[in-house]
Formats: C-alpha cells, sequence, structure tokens
C-alpha cells in the first residue's frame, strides 16, 4: 500500500508539472507561423478533415502552427489535445466554414469541438451543434457546439450555435472578439475567464424565457468571470441575462445594446436566496429598449470606476500582455 501511495503522488507530481509546463512555460515562439496545413475536400490540400490535421502536429508543440481549413461543411467532431499547444485554426469566414455535429450526451461529452490546450487562435468559423436546431420537436437537452477549456484562447470572427448550453466557456483566460453566439438556454456558460468584445448575442425562443448566462464562478478568490464590451444582445422572445450557476457567479455587460428581448427582473440567482451579496451581475452604460433597469433585481451591482477598471481588457485577462504576443490575424 505505501509503495502503491508513493507511486500515486509521483504520477500526481508528474502530471501537475506537465500540465503546469504546458500552461505557463510555453509561449509558442513569438508571433510567427512556422509552417501550415490546408484542410479541403478538394484541390491542393494536406489532409480531408481537420482532425486528421490536428492530429498531425507533434505533441508539445511549442511554435504557432496555422490549420487553415477552405470554405466548406464539415461533419465532424474536433478535438485539439491539451498536448498540443499553439495551433491556429483559420477558416474562410464564418459563414462559409462551418463544423457541425448532432450529439446531445451530455455537456462534456456532446461537443462538436473542443480545445483543451493553452496558445490556441481561432478565427472565421462556425462551430453549431444541430441537435436542438434542426429539430424543434424534439425533447431540448445540452448540447455544446464548442468547449474551450484551455488558458490564453483568441476566438476570432467566430460562430457558435446551438440552443441549450451553446458555449461551455469552461477554464482558462479567453478573448472572444466580433464573434456571434446563438442559443436560448444558458447558452454562454462556464467557469472561464473571458472578455466578450463586440459581440452578437442571438436568443432564439421558443416557450420560456431563457438565460443567456450560467456564470460557474465558485468562491470569492477565483478570477473567473464573464466580461461583455459593447455588442448587441437580439432574438424573437424574451430571454433573461444569466442565472447563477454557481455561489459567487459574476457577469459584467459594459457599453452593450438590448433589444426588447431582455425580461424587466435580467437575472435570477437560481435557488440561491439571502446570498445574493455573494453574486456580482451588473449592467453599465447599456443601451435600447431592454437596458431599463428600474425592475432589475434588487442585488443587481452598482460598480464604481475603480472597480470597472478592474473589468477592462488590460486588467481583466491580460495582465501578462499575453494578448500582444499573438500572431497576427488575416482581416
Amino acid at each position: 500500500m505505501e509503495l502503491f501511495t508513493r507511486a500515486m503522488i509521483f504520477f500526481l507530481i508528474l502530471f501537475i508539472s506537465y500540465f503546469f509546463y504546458l500552461s505557463k512555460a510555453i509561449d509558442c515562439g513569438g508571433k510567427d507561423v512556422s509552417y501550415t496545413i490546408t484542410v479541403g475536400s478538394s484541390g491542393k490540400v494536406t489532409f480531408k478533415t481537420i482532425q486528421a490535421a490536428i492530429d498531425s502536429v507533434k505533441n508539445n508543440n511549442n511554435q504557432w502552427v496555422k490549420i487553415h481549413i477552405k470554405a466548406g461543411s464539415y461533419i465532424e467532431k474536433v478535438h485539439i489535445p491539451i498536448e498540443k499547444p499553439c495551433i491556429i485554426l483559420e477558416g474562410e469566414g464564418s459563414q462559409n466554414t462551418i463544423i457541425s455535429f448532432s450529439d446531445n450526451k451530455g455537456t462534456s461529452s456532446s461537443a462538436t469541438f473542443v480545445s483543451s490546450p493553452p496558445n490556441v487562435v481561432m478565427s472565421d468559423i462556425t462551430f453549431q451543434n444541430t441537435y436542438n436546431v434542426n429539430n424543434k420537436t424534439q425533447k431540448v437537452s445540452p448540447a455544446v457546439a464548442a468547449l474551450i477549456q484551455g488558458d490564453k484562447s483568441f476566438i476570432f470572427r467566430c460562430s457558435f450555435i446551438g440552443y441549450q448550453d451553446t458555449l461551455f466557456d469552461a477554464y482558462g483566460r479567453h478573448y472572444y472578439k466580433d464573434c456571434y453566439i446563438q442559443g436560448e438556454v444558458d447558452f454562454i456558460f462556464g467557469r472561464a475567464q473571458s472578455y466578450y468584445e463586440n459581440c452578437l448575442l442571438n436568443a432564439t425562443g421558443r416557450n420560456l424565457p431563457g438565460f443567456v448566462t450560467a456564470q460557474g464562478r465558485d468562491s470569492p478568490d477565483s478570477p473567473s468571470g464573464f466580461v461583455f464590451e459593447g455588442g448587441s444582445l437580439v432574438g424573437n422572445d424574451k430571454v433573461n441575462l444569466g442565472r447563477a450557476w454557481r455561489a459567487y457567479s459574476r457577469v459584467i455587460f459594459h457599453n452593450t445594446n438590448f433589444s426588447s428581448v431582455v425580461t424587466p427582473q435580467g437575472w435570477n440567482s437560481f435557488g440561491r436566496a439571502g446570498q445574493e451579496s455573494k453574486i456580482t451581475y451588473a449592467e453599465v452604460d447599456c443601451k435600447g429598449p431592454g437596458a431599463d433597469t428600474s425592475k432589475r433585481v434588487p442585488w443587481l451591482k452598482k460598480l464604481t470606476p475603480s472597480q470597472l477598471e478592474e473589468f477592462s481588457l488590460a486588467s481583466f485577462i491580460n495582465k501578462d500582455n499575453w494578448l500582444d504576443n499573438l500572431p497576427v490575424i488575416s482581416k
């Protein structure tokens, strides 16, 4: 038993050290791309599936590798494993490069796309789980379009389409810029520390009002939270801005345009009556017919200018300047 315990401790330390190495040490060698792999169904391509291209990248990769995905519809599940950091997935426009699958076997296993390592860039791609989208008569259940759980992930001009649990924003620091996110029930959820800039959120309601966010910050010391800077929330039915998936849930909307889809109360403590002081939900300088806070929940936070500064891009996710070391993404 003692030898077994020592062995288990050794492997646990080894695993933690390996994870720490992947998360913190790798900087991908600067901004240059070492080589490019092309994926497509025809023409001059390296692989015909995205997963095959990812699998070809060496383990413990420490130089940026670009996987260029030609326009087309790719019906496959795609996973970037933790041992393959420093990958760029580049599509040819989110309207043209679409990765989709239909699965509803739980929030983790149903995901069409999973990104696990640190230092990943995604641009100009649609990630879609069609389970609740194409068949509107079936029972709604969790069906994740994308699961992002690696630190230092940059997602640019991408679309995420689903209905329940569309984007599993799980762990790590993430920067979403100029993205489109569609759903109705907890369609942005998780424990990540994420900044959403100029994103379009589309609430596609069918029955009762759903929730844009279900943020899972679970302690007062956790850096976790979702910050929405600018952008818009639209839709075809009513939706709440969020509910507290965990006790210290934290979501900030700043300068966001709210259409009339937002419910008057806006937020839900998710059965945490009497504990609302632990929750940080705030709306600052928001606009539009849905931005009237006069009937919001009474525990909605009011942030001072200095508190709001803590949720700026530089302060919230970029204190170590990791965003400054990313390759330039073509416009």
